[in-house]
């Protein structure tokens, strides 16, 4: 029994000091102190240092030096896929904010500014997202003439260019300038019609000789033109009428045919002025400047002469046709008028109005109701013209019996 106690007592006192050792160890001192991580200037194994400064002990990570973040910088670009020939316009665009470490960037190829590519064509397909580069863009339409017409540059994407004769009267004075909006007036002359024949009523009047029609005879009598037959109470008989002969200065219809109803009507809203005259090839006055400038000498005090001005914009003083940009369906509308003779006139509109008016259409009997005009009663004076073609007032003498003068 004694040993067993003895042995019991030896274990106690090793787990005992066992346990000494491990609280040493933890505290930082003692033999255990290295080994179990204490308290001193070598680096750990997790590359931490214990300078025993840190009163809670806290053991703080070595950071990495921080890696320098490259700058942002505006970009254009598409915000829709934009086709070769496109004139650019602001809502094609958008900007991006992209890294100033972009090879395009650091090129100097892009934009910052959606102002700086407004106007421009492009020269290739632009996809959505893509940024603009400058090779990309035309500089006029000279420098991008092998994909059609340098016109066809200037038509809005969706419209068409129609030409329109003008002159001082129907093409507002002749002051329109590429880029204007006009908006196209209408006056169409209306008459009556017979539905099977498709002719101008009243149609001519042929009586008919019933005894002759019966007996197998030649039964018409000579044509009536242009009259009818109508039963005249004074006389107690038929009689044929016939169409008035007299006319009006400055008619402009037939005598002795039915005058038109005329009536007036705004058919076409916003058409823009492509261009005014007879259209100029841009590369042939280009290379007329151009060979102009190469001609120009040095002045004997070495005064160069001036530069020639930029292409204009029209070049005849007088045009006689303005280029016309409308969608397809207005096209047709302008054609078929200019087709049957319609009085077409031109209405300026004022810069970037885009009103959408709503009208109705004028006539006589509409101008009459809208201001109230009261129509004369019958009377025994009229207006006549005179010879001077002066106007006057042909009243009735005071005696009847009297002749006039």
């Amino acid at each position: 029994m004694r040993l067993r106690t003895f042995i019991l007592l030896i274990l106690v006192l090793i787990l005992i000091a066992a346990v000494a050792l491990l609280l040493l160890g933890n505290s930082g001192i003692g033999p255990l102190a290295g080994l179990l991580g204490g308290n001193d200037d070598t680096p750990a194994e997790n590359g931490t240092t214990d300078n025993g400064d840190d009163d809670n002990g806290a053991e703080e990570p070595l950071q990495p030096p921080p890696t320098a973040t490259p700058g942002l910088e505006d970009v254009v670009v598409a915000r829709v896929n934009i086709p070769v020939g496109t004139m650019i316009t602001d809502e094609l665009l958008e900007v991006q904010r992209w890294p100033r470490d972009n090879i395009a960037l650091q090129g100097g190829y892009t934009f910052t500014d959606t102002t700086q590519l407004v106007g421009r064509i492009t020269k290739v397909d632009i996809a959505r997202g893509q940024s603009f580069l400058s090779p990309m863009l035309a500089l006029n339409p000279t420098d991008i003439a092998s994909f059609g017409s340098d016109l066809a540059l200037y038509v809005p994407f969706g419209e068409v260019a129609i030409a329109f004769p003008v002159d001082r009267f129907n093409g507002a004075a002749l002051a329109m300038r590429p880029g204007d909006l006009v908006d196209v007036l209408m006056t169409m002359r209306v008459v009556d019609i017979d539905p099977q024949f498709g002719t101008i009523l009243p149609n001519n009047v042929a009586r008919v000789i019933n005894s002759a029609l019966l007996n197998g005879q030649p039964f018409l009598f000579p044509e009536v033109k242009d009259g009818r037959l109508e039963f005249v109470p004074e006389i107690n008989q038929v009689a044929a009428i016939y169409p008035s002969t007299l006319g009006l200065e400055g008619q402009d219809f037939t005598l002795g045919l039915p005058i038109p109803k005329r009536v007036t009507q705004l058919t076409i809203q916003q058409a823009e002025v492509l261009y005014v005259g007879t259209w100029q090839d841009p590369r042939i006055l280009e290379q007329e400047q151009i060979a102009a400038r190469a001609a120009a000498q040095p002045g004997e005090d070495g005064s160069v002469p001036p530069t020639p001005t930029p292409i204009p914009s029209r070049l005849e003083g007088q045009p006689d046709v303005v280029i016309l940009s409308m969608s397809s369906q207005d096209a047709l509308a302008l054609n078929w008028a200019m087709f049957r003779g319609v009085d077409i006139d031109l209405a300026l509109r004022s810069p970037g109005d885009q009103t959408a008016f709503v009208t109705t259409s004028v006539s006589l009997p509409q101008i009459i109701d809208q201001g109230g005009l009261a129509i004369p009663d019958q009377s025994n004076f009229d207006l006549h013209p005179s010879m001077d073609n002066a106007p006057y007032l042909a009243l009735p003498p005071e005696n009847p019996n009297e002749p006039e003068e």
